[in-house]
């Protein structure tokens, strides 16, 4: 049955991106989710009492109000812990971040890194870089950066690294220089402080956080947008179930739906724009074990080519309740272009390629009891050159008829929990015209979400 309320505002995606937006109003604006579940892509499933996440989600922030706000908003319901992960290069673990771990390499791969860090020809030839390749090597030299930051990073985003844009080093911290050097020496050091320690969910899964946001969301579920037509004063919103009319909308959907539901109406730069966007598929690899876990990784990472997984993580790591007693859990994320080779494997080749690449690292101790695929079709943001203004363009585009972007998918930028958060203020505040601080916004939402009935 058609509604015949004309909203204020509705938004797209039940999401952390759309939930904590709508946290800020008095009166939650309705939210429209194609699933019968919040999350979205920091979302959880459960298989023979293991939990896992669509890929690994942690918790940290350089922002300590926002992070504060999200370990508050989950109530007891909540631990934290310290990193312990790992790069996997020639047989060995390395401590992550690499740079920081280099005494536990070959002496002549130590040597190579510390002193192509300490002289350094690429200070004077990339004194302004205009790409990640060229930063690579003006912060960290020759050494670091092709054993370790260039292929990985080729590996993860599947375009040469010259033609990722400089954006991406706002995301990675440049390390003081007497930092290496004691790693070099083998004087313990600690790198990306900002997520030395970090937090989880002791139940739940990641969605956790999503569940307990939106019991204070008015959310629409099983309701997936088929169409959006364009009023004389706003929008009419066609979904799977009903019809809907708002003035304004807060699109956190992916951009690929949004396009879709609006293809009759967006002008054809915008849709060109849209299309020079990359975005990354992945697989997820869910692996259950029986035995017991004695390394308690986090995480580590390959940045080998003939081993396709980028990233494993440790579920169990991140809390014990993630699978039963006696047992843990390996996921393995496999990122790619999709029109790669890698795209046409099967279910079969993907799962024995990366049992057989673990075994082989000894990285499997016990019985493997679960696995589990998952094919995400939209996954990794790309910062290639030119990223920004084929965005702008969208964004504006968008923005300037009534829609505002947000969130990772489609705001399309690649952003954590906390920064999602930070967006939701930042767009709130913008639309709203607020005096409100982004402190105040915050714990009047962490108020909203304790005085909701659970």
């Amino acid at each position: 049955m058609a509604e015949n309320i004309v909203h204020d505002q509705i938004i797209l995606g039940a999401g952390p991106s759309g939930i904590s937006y709508s946290l800020f109003y008095e009166k939650s604006p309705v939210i429209i989710e194609k699933n019968n579940h919040p999350g979205g892509h920091a979302s959880s499933y459960v298989i023979n009492g293991f939990t896992f996440d669509y890929g690994p989600h942690i918790l940290f922030s350089r922002d300590k109000s926002i992070l504060d706000f999200i370990v508050k908003s989950l109530g007891d319901n909540v631990h934290q812990c310290k990193r312990n992960n790992k790069i996997s290069f020639k047989n060995k673990l390395v401590k992550y971040p690499f740079e920081n771990d280099l005494s536990s390499l070959d002496l002549e791969d130590n040597y190579e890194c510390i002193s192509q860090f300490l002289f350094n020809p690429y200070k004077e030839k990339f004194k302004n870089p205009s790409n990640m390749k060229e930063w690579f090597l003006y912060t960290f030299g020759e050494g670091i950066s092709s054993k370790y930051l260039i292929p990985y990073n080729e590996k993860v985003w599947n375009v040469p690294v010259e033609k990722l844009s400089m954006i991406w080093a706002d995301r990675i911290p440049n390390p003081p220089a007497e930092d290496i050097l004691k790693s070099s020496i083998g004087i313990k050091t600690e790198g990306y402080l900002h997520q030395l320690y970090y937090h989880y969910p002791e139940e739940g899964g990641y969605q956790a956080i999503s569940e307990n946001w939106s019991r204070a969301s008015d959310i629409h579920f099983n309701e997936e947008v088929i169409k959006i037509n364009r009023l004389d004063d706003g929008f009419e919103i066609e979904t799977s179930n009903q019809t809907y009319q708002s003035k304004k909308i807060v699109s956190t959907i992916n951009l690929s739906s949004l396009f879709k539901t609006c293809a009759h109406w967006i002008p054809k730069e915008v849709v060109e724009a849209y299309k020079k966007l990359i975005i990354n598929p992945m697989y997820v690899i869910s692996i259950g074990i029986k035995g017991d876990d004695m390394d308690k990784f986090t995480a580590i990472y390959f940045a080998d080519k003939e081993f396709l997984v980028n990233r494993v993580s440790y579920p169990c790591t991140f809390s014990e309740k993630n699978g039963p007693k006696n047992h843990y859990s390996i996921q393995a994320e496999i990122t790619y272009s999709p029109q790669s080779e890698i795209a046409n494997m099967t279910d079969e080749a993907i799962i024995q390629h990366v049992l057989n690449g673990l075994k082989e690292r000894s990285l499997i101790n016990g019985e493997v009891i679960l696995v589990d695929l998952k094919r995400v079709s939209e996954s990794y943001v790309v910062y290639d050159v030119g990223y920004e203004n084929h965005a702008n363009i969208i964004r504006d585009y968008f923005a300037e008829v009534g829609i505002d972007l947000l969130g990772r998918f489609s705001y399309f930028e690649y952003i954590n929990i906390d920064m999602a958060v930070a967006r939701s203020i930042e767009t709130y505040q913008r639309i709203t015209k607020t005096p409100l601080t982004k402190e105040e916004l915050l714990n009047q939402a962490l108020i909203k979400i304790s005085n909701t009935k659970r």
